[in-house]
């Protein structure tokens, strides 16, 4: 039987990044994982123990009606690892 699992952002939790309720699992790590093809819900199942199905069609679902957020969100994640890359390299010689 399924339960309606909700999908919550608060400020202190994933810098206030929407997630699956009762989870520090995020929505946009959920929809990238298995809309890009990198996983498939079994297997995050299987890693993430405290995450059901219903969790995760409720992340699938926020993420596909939330187009605009996750681009930010995308956005946001690529800035960050190109200023990872550019603070890690070493210095000319």
């Amino acid at each position: 039987m399924s339960q309606t699992v909700e999908i919550v952002k608060t400020p202190d939790v994933l810098h206030g990044k929407p997630r699956v309720k009762g989870t520090r699992i995020g929505v946009f790590m959920l929809g990238e994982s298995i809309r890009e093809g990198d996983q498939t819900i079994e297997e995050l199942l299987a890693g993430y123990p405290d995450l059901t199905r219903d969790g995760i069609e409720a992340a699938l679902s926020y993420y596909d009606d939330h187009p605009d957020e996750m681009e930010t969100l995308r956005a946001r994640r690529e800035a960050h690892y190109r200023a990872v890359q550019r603070n890690s390299r070493a210095p000319d010689a």
